[in-house]
């Protein structure tokens, strides 16, 4: 490995750029250990500052991972890739009136992870909180209105950071002729909140989704699994139904470095 300088690259660059290459190429496989700060320094002839921002580079790439107290930084293994296809809600709503072992073997983590519910350990909130005036206005009912507040999460039992992570809200009136609809122990629910709302007569039409990212909070990158420098997507949903109320509220939460989100804009011809 020949650690030449060019006037034209900071070595700081240089190094990276060699161990990224090492990474990409396969020689140094996920899990694998880097050279040690002192070793880089030896070997390129530069300080150990340098040698730590080279590696700041790939950390800030997701490419690498801390080692933990007195151990190198380790190539970091490629987090499950998150897909939200943009006929995802026509595909639960296609699995609405499937069979009770269809719609639980075919739910949203399927469709976004490849994973099944036996992967992860699920949690299911529900509490009923009142309406605030922003919601009460979404939603068209009175501020102080009852709603049923929904919140999920999903941890990768093999790595223990999230998997997925949602909040949803639901005016009581629209769901109490279900009791079961507001039992929380009754999740997860084959065919998703899709199905749920079709226990009670409603027919989703559309979704209104707006996604931004946000600098995540040390906690949220550790329960995550994210590296420095990785965004969060945060994506704010309304749920309409065939008569154009919005019966459901939904935000959730995916990390940049793993999701890949899919539309499709459909035109009028002329």
């Amino acid at each position: 490995m020949t650690t030449a300088t060019s006037g034209f690259v900071p070595i700081r660059d240089q190094i990276a750029n060699k161990l990224r290459a090492a990474i990409q190429s396969g020689e140094l496989q996920p899990g694998d250990s880097l050279p040690t700060l002192s070793e880089i320094s030896k070997e390129w002839g530069v300080a150990k500052a340098t040698a730590d921002a080279a590696l700041g580079l790939l950390r800030e790439e997701g490419l690498i991972a801390p080692g933990g107290r007195g151990k190198p930084a380790q190539v970091r293994k490629p987090p499950t890739r998150i897909k939200l296809p943009a006929e995802m809600g026509q595909a639960m709503k296609n699995l609405v009136r499937e069979s009770e072992d269809v719609r639980a073997a075919s739910g949203a983590l399927e469709m976004t992870t490849g994973d099944s519910v036996q992967d992860v350990e699920f949690s299911a909130n529900y509490t009923e909180v009142e309406a605030t005036e922003e919601l009460a206005q979404e939603f068209g009912i009175e501020a102080g209105a009852p709603l049923i507040k929904r919140e999920y999460s999903m941890v990768d039992k093999r790595s223990g950071t999230y998997t997925s992570w949602s909040v949803s809200y639901i005016p009581r009136a629209l769901i109490e002729s279900n009791p079961a609809l507001l039992d929380e122990s009754n999740e997860p629910w084959p065919g998703g909140h899709q199905h749920q709302l079709y226990t009670v007569g409603i027919e989703l039409d559309r979704f209104e989704t707006t996604l931004w990212s946000v600098t995540p909070t040390t906690i949220e990158r550790q329960q995550w699994g994210m590296n420095e420098g990785v965004p969060l997507l945060h994506g704010r949903s309304k749920s309409i139904d065939i008569e154009g109320r919005v019966v459901e509220l939904s935000e959730a939460v995916y990390p940049a470095d793993r999701t890949e989100v899919c539309y499709v804009e459909r035109l009028d011809r002329w």
